[in-house]
């Protein structure tokens, strides 16, 4: 398991839940729906296979009907998402070795499956995995809604088990965390947290994958090698709504810039360090220990940043040019020069996303007292118009953190979330094997 991974231990638990009454009216509040779970653990509706893992990653189709969950116990699940209700049924899976009697995966590619992306047709899915395969596989969803296994690429060819994968002209897909597509949808780049690097891919008309290239701290791997070393457990990537900028949380303690150039190709622009590492600008505060995480807002004015080890969220202003500000964190206990949010339900922290209507920001948190474990919450922030966050609340299993508490306890160390593209609905996925379903008070029509 990668560096994040090692802390986590699959934990138990299903839940439903009810947001504060005090919140009920606002835009981005949320209230439980309900959850669907391996064998209807805990009171959740009950998937025809047990395919759902420890989830860590979790993608919604661009028309809003399917929920895609990539497991690192090797399977990829795809839910269909009711466009009245947000309610989720199972409707297929793919698994190594045909584990749960899903569809078997030819070259068993998807052990360690992390991070789940969708081209913006929605033909066609990419699924990122780290140890043991460490591969990037490719399906295509066909008209019956069943995922047709494409093609993968690994290191060398083949690793641990993935004979027969395309080989990369150079390895630097060294244990693959999370994967993003451009918005015109002829990009696609890897973040690499073995290999310390940023790949980076073309995408052929019908969703295939040419390898373009690589950048990685001191060159690894035949990379091109960028003025800082700033990389180091490279983690997420996001590109911005215009397409032009592209940017990387690394578990290091750094935010890289990269200009996406016309062809894809990428021009190293920069990083923004905790105490001004690896000759990074400096931040005043020290919220990205452990930055594993990263959002663009909509009108692509902002980038927040989830930190693990920090237990904190930090927010920058972009300019038009894709250049990054600081502008201020949130942190438990408003620690490392942070503001305290309403509730210390930071720790652990491992993802963030902003709704399609640019008004609220998520984020799940392992929680703890330690990220091994305990009650897992989530995080809701109002967001104004210059990008600024308001702490308006949390949930989280048995109450703990002086959240709200769900019904059914589904929060156990969540690991994913998503938002659909309505804005009605917030998904979260979990290592206890489930995904929860939350209504969202939402501002568009």
């Amino acid at each position: 398991m990668t560096r994040r991974r090692q802390y986590v231990a699959a934990v138990i638990g299903v839940a439903a839940l009810v947001l504060s009454a005090g919140a009920l009216a606002a835009t981005g509040s949320l209230s439980y729906r309900g959850c669907i779970a391996n064998a209807g653990a805990e009171g959740c509706e009950a998937p025809r296979k047990d395919s759902l893992g420890n989830n860590l990653g979790l993608a919604i189709s661009p028309d809003g009907g399917s929920v895609y969950v990539a497991a690192v116990n090797g399977t990829l699940t795809r839910l269909t998402r009711d466009l009245a209700t947000g309610d989720l049924s199972f409707a297929y899976c793919v698994a190594d070795a045909g584990r749960h009697r899903c569809h078997d995966v030819p070259h068993d590619s998807l052990d360690g499956a992390s991070g789940v992306a969708i081209s913006p047709d929605g033909a066609s899915v990419y699924v990122t995995s780290e140890e043991p395969t460490m591969a990037i596989n490719r399906f295509k969803l066909n008209p019956t809604g069943r995922l047709g296994y494409r093609s993968c690429l690994a290191n060398g060819g083949g690793n641990a088990g993935t004979p027969s994968c395309d080989k990369p002209p150079r390895n630097s897909l060294d244990s693959n965390e999370a994967i993003a597509i451009t918005p015109d949808g002829r990009s696609a780049y890897v973040a690499s947290s073995g290999s310390d690097s940023i790949t980076w891919f073309n995408l052929k008309s019908k969703g295939g994958l040419r390898y373009r290239g690589c950048v990685a701290d001191r060159g690894r791997h035949g990379c091109k090698n960028p003025k800082h070393d700033s990389l180091g457990g490279a983690f997420d990537v996001a590109v911005s709504p215009d397409g032009a900028s592209v940017y990387v949380a690394s578990l290091a303690g750094a935010v890289t810039r990269f200009d996406r150039r016309p062809d894809g190709s990428l021009a190293y622009r920069g990083c923004i360090a905790n105490k001004g590492n690896y000759g990074c600008r400096r931040i005043e505060h020290a919220a990205l220990g452990g930055a594993d995480a990263l959002a663009v807002s909509p009108d692509g004015r902002s980038v927040y940043v989830a930190a693990l080890r920090a237990g904190a969220i930090a927010r920058f202003k972009r300019s038009p040019g894709g250049r990054l500000e600081p502008r201020g964190c949130f942190a438990n206990w408003g620690t490392n020069g942070c503001r305290q949010p309403l509730q210390n339900s930071l720790h652990g922290a491992n993802g963030i996303v902003v709704s399609p209507d640019g008004e609220s920001v998520y984020v799940s948190a392992m929680t703890g007292p330690t990220v091994n474990g305990g009650p897992g919450a989530i995080s809701w922030f109002s967001r104004g118009v210059d990008g600024s966050l308001t702490s308006m609340g949390c949930f989280a299993d048995a109450g703990k953190h002086e959240c709200s508490p769900p019904t059914l306890e589904s929060l156990d160390s969540p690991a994913s979330l998503a938002v659909s593209p309505d804005g009605r609905s917030v998904y979260v996925g979990s290592y206890g094997r489930e995904v929860s379903v939350f209504d969202r008070e939402s501002a568009l029509p």
